[in-house]
């Protein structure tokens, strides 16, 4: 991102994005102790809301081994997501046709 001051507009719309589309609220917020997270307008809407600010130590085993883990969970998704793809993208319209024969 090329303008930090902008996080915190991202966040409210993320946040409204997850409300509406998903029905489901941010329970927990993990970052690391960059200033653009701590600030207060970010306390004050974690209060509001009761989220849960957690800040992470970087550089440390423990916090590298969860990014890890959820850096592959997302990447196997992703994965699936685009196999999914394709099998629709090439079998979909046969099956879809096999219905009326």
């Amino acid at each position: 991102m090329k303008h930090h001051f902008k996080i915190f507009k991202i966040y409210i719309a993320f946040r409204a994005l997850v409300k509406t589309q998903h029905s489901a609220v941010i329970k927990c917020f993990r970052c690391d102790l960059s200033g653009e997270y701590t600030f207060n307008k970010f306390y004050k809407l974690f209060v509001l809301n009761k989220t849960i600010h957690q800040t992470l130590c970087t550089n440390t085993l423990e916090q590298n081994d969860i990014a890890k883990k959820n850096i592959g969970t997302l990447l196997k998704l992703f994965i699936l997501s685009c196999c999914l793809f394709l099998f629709l993208m090439c079998f979909g319209v046969k099956l879809f046709l096999l219905q009326y024969v």
